[in-house]
């Protein structure tokens, strides 16, 4: 056996050069060494080679050949040749455990520097910290605890120390705490870096901070003006931002920005900061550009806006690279410039520009993205692509992801499934699939959910809505999603294994059939996974507690978990708690939900008040939330119909649809009011204006005209609508029956109880209360009746109180 180990060649190559081979250190020389305990080879190998060689297997990750190593020092120390471990020996053993994922070992590595009186220094200090970058509290923890270590023993952080620290803050979203790092290192006088600032966009930019983005840019604009050089400055740091403000919602910030580097457009921008950016020149690279480009397309500029940022880096001697014709296809497909998109990249291949597979995948998301997807012309690029027809680059793993993906909005599982069998068994191993197509598969699932469930539950009272789907077929598209999710958790790929994605989708596919307890159990394996959930988890969670109708504590459940996990909640959390407190019939607490959702917009309005006004019209409360305080209120009776008249005006004047569950809402306020035509022309204008009503909501709609007609004393109507029904359920049984005793209508009484019995409905307590006042001269009647029937009849007659207030379901 050799000096390099098994598990390297003897001529390695690293990326095409070869790879280093430490001086002096030559084959037979180290190991025989070791191994024979005969060190008076002559050169013999010096601390050196062998610090040389654990850091060589630490950057390939090549751990046990590291270990290999480190254990011949200790061999050669106990046979005492002279050579003895030092802080760089140290130094690079930490660095092997830290690259290879092993920072338990380091804590026993810094012990056996104590025991041996080697000082660590700041190296040393600085690649544990590098280790504790897992987005984890207890690693962030660990990395404040060893600074304040360093501290102690007068090592004092550097500006790397600092920004590894605040690269694990950045992880774990503990941005206050990176704040307070900030200050202290200014405090000390280690001057902030182009590194701090991107390491704290990455971490405010995750919360979508633009209040923090814009001081991070002013402190950036400070540190330029500090400096004695005002003359090609790299322009990393101010696209990072840009970048950043894309991220959080802001691309026309964005724009703004990178225009503000360029002297051709300083004219464009205003703006206090911006313009004092007009004083430090910046040496605009591709990447500039770049940002620039998906800062268009993410503010839905026009094609030919972005044409003319091609021209711009003409103008300024750039070229562009396969980022920026990648982005600029993905713009055009955006833009819904589908041949303008397949012009560009036909162009390129003639004039000999090397295509690539992001720019086919770039056309396909275009395609899917249609409506309906043309999915016809997603295989055929997607073919074209398997076959390297006519220069098409063949697929990669973004290609399948786009595939099924497409294939996920129509919901063909079947077809999803074969195309990611395709991409395990293709030769290339770059097209192998990855967790974006296993996450696609999973859209699938819910998309096929979606598409057999005919029924919306919260559209119905009690279980009615819930019988109308397969509820076992569904749950078969939920397992086939979770086997995926599991299949997922065992690969040891990180590009494989699941992410928030993943499980957000998952738990969605719980949520839409209202399954809780699973929807709980993949939350919890996604802790246990060390995903950090993020807002769209929990108000998928919320969501799920709705679908099931478990009340609102379960809700609140998640809302508490939400502060613990350190997840503001947005429009959306509230909206659920709004819908959940409407499904309680607590109305107090849904106007408390209905103004949060409200200023939790208006919160998001006044981040936007800088842009133009069509994103404000973009910002309005969504109407879901309107419709969810208009079914709290039919809970109040007469009383809260004056309220949901005016929540329909608010939603009419905001040009907003009202679905299924508004008109039904208002159909029933007009009910309520006895004013029947006022409910016929309200069910002719949802049949007008809303889109696929699933024709199992006619009994509703029956039941809302035959409480409207007996609202209005129109009993002959009420009793000709019940009769014409093929399968009243019991509340238009008790509807009428309740008309039927206010009226003294003691024949159509009898009628209706004899159907009811012929029908096998069982009365319940609303049946008793129904008929309570005219037991007397019903129990004449009763006596004809079956024993059974009639016996359930009086029960219910006996058992029964008159209700507080009418109350509706929605």
């Amino acid at each position: 056996m050799g000096f390099l180990s098994s598990s390297t060649s003897s001529h390695p190559h690293v990326g095409g050069k070869p790879a280093a081979v430490p001086r002096r250190a030559r084959p037979g020389v180290l190991y025989m060494a070791v191994e024979k305990k005969a060190f008076r080879q002559d050169p013999l190998p010096t601390i050196k080679d062998f610090n040389r060689r654990i850091s060589y297997h630490g950057k390939r990750k090549e751990f046990d050949a590291a270990l290999k190593v480190k254990g011949m020092i200790e061999a050669a120390e106990a046979l005492d040749t002279g050579i003895r471990r030092n802080v760089y020996t140290f130094n690079a053993w930490l660095d092997a455990c830290v690259r290879c994922g092993r920072t338990e070992l380091t804590s026993e590595a810094m012990k056996e520097m104590a025991r041996l009186g080697v000082k660590p220094n700041i190296v040393s200090f600085n690649t544990i910290l590098k280790g504790y970058a897992t987005g984890q509290k207890a690693d962030l923890e660990n990395a404040l605890a060893l600074l304040n270590e360093m501290r102690r023993l007068d090592v004092e952080p550097d500006v790397l120390s600092y920004n590894t620290v605040l690269n694990a803050c950045a992880e774990a979203l503990e941005m206050t705490t990176a704040k307070k790092l900030v200050v202290e290192m200014l405090k000390n006088n280690v001057k902030p870096d182009d590194f701090t600032i991107t390491t704290l966009a990455k971490g405010w930019m995750t919360l979508k901070n633009v209040e923090e983005l814009d001081k991070l840019l002013l402190l950036k604009i400070k540190m330029e003006s500090g400096s004695r050089t005002l003359k090609c400055r790299r322009p990393t740091a101010y696209y990072t931002l840009a970048d950043g403000y894309i991220r959080s919602g802001r691309p026309r910030k964005a724009v703004a920005l990178i225009k503000s580097l360029l002297p051709h457009h300083r004219e464009d921008t205003d703006g206090e900061v911006f313009s004092m950016l007009h004083e430090i020149d910046v040496a605009v690279d591709v990447n500039t550009f770049n940002v620039l480009l998906k800062a268009l397309k993410e503010s839905a500029a026009s094609s030919l806006s972005a044409q003319k940022v091609l021209m711009e880096m003409e103008r300024y001697d750039v070229a562009p690279d396969n980022i920026t014709y990648i982005t600029l296809v993905d713009l055009l497909c955006t833009n819904g410039d589908m041949e303008l998109g397949e012009a560009t990249i036909a162009s390129l291949a003639h004039s000999g520009f090397p295509t690539t597979a992001a720019m086919y995948n770039a056309l396909i998301k275009g395609y899917a993205r249609m409506s309906p997807p043309n999915m016809e012309k997603v295989f055929e690029i997607y073919d074209a692509m398997k076959e390297a027809q006519d220069g098409y680059s063949p697929p990669d793993h973004v290609t399948s992801a786009c595939v099924v993906d497409a294939l996920a909005r129509v919901g063909d599982v079947g077809t999803a499934l074969k195309v990611l069998q395709e991409a395990e068994a293709s030769e290339d191993f770059s097209a192998r699939p990855r967790k974006e197509t296993f996450n696609a598969l999973i859209k699938a699932y819910r998309t096929a959910v979606l598409k057999v469930r005919t029924i919306e539950e919260d559209e119905f009272d009690g279980d009615e809505g819930a019988d109308e789907f397969d509820r076992e077929h569904l749950a078969h598209y939920f397992n086939a999603a979770r086997r995926i999710l599991i299949r997922m958790r065992g690969f040891h790929d990180e590009r494989v294994t699941p992410d928030v994605i993943t499980y957000n989708t998952a738990i969605d596919i719980c949520a839409e059939l209202g399954d809780v307890p699973n929807a709980e159990k993949l939350y919890r394996e996604m802790i246990e996974d060390k995903i950090r959930p993020d807002v769209k988890t929990f108000n998928t969670l919320i969501k799920g507690c709705n679908r099931a109708r478990t009340g609102l504590m379960e809700a609140f459940k998640w809302t508490k978990e939400m502060s613990e996990m350190n997840v503001k909640p947005d429009q959306y959390t509230y909206a659920g708690l709004l819908s959940a407190s409407a499904e309680s019939k607590d109305v107090p607490r849904a106007l408390e939900y209905f103004q949060e959702t409200l200023q939790a917009k208006r919160d998001e309005m006044m981040r936007f008040r800088e842009e133009e006004e069509e994103s404000f019209l973009q910002l309005s409360v969504h109407p879901s939330a309107y419709v969810s305080l208009m079914k709290a209120f039919s809970n109040l009776g007469v009383n809260g119909s004056k309220m949901i008249f005016k929540l329909r005006d608010e939603l009419q004047a905001r040009g907003y649809e009202m679905g299924v569950s508004g008109y039904t809402a208002i159909a029933n306020c007009h009910a309520q009011q006895g004013d029947y035509n006022a409910v016929d022309a309200t069910f002719d204008e949802m049949l007008r204006k809303v889109k696929n009503i699933p024709d199992s909501l006619n009994k509703r709609q029956q039941s809302i005209r035959l409480k409207a007609y007996c609202k209005g004393n129109n009993l002959p109507a009420a009793v000709q609508l019940f009769f014409a029904e093929s399968d009243p359920d019991v509340a238009m049984y008790n509807t009428i029956l309740m008309y039927c005793c206010d009226a003294k209508d003691m024949d159509n009484l009898v009628r209706i109880l004899r159907r009811m019995e012929a029908d096998g409905v069982e009365p319940d307590e609303r049946t008793g209360v129904s008929v309570k006042e005219m037991m007397r001269s019903v129990a004449k009647v009763l006596k004809s009746f079956d024993s059974r029937f009639t016996s359930l009849i009086l029960q219910a007659a006996s058992s029964s109180s008159p209700p507080p207030v009418e109350q509706e379901a929605m």
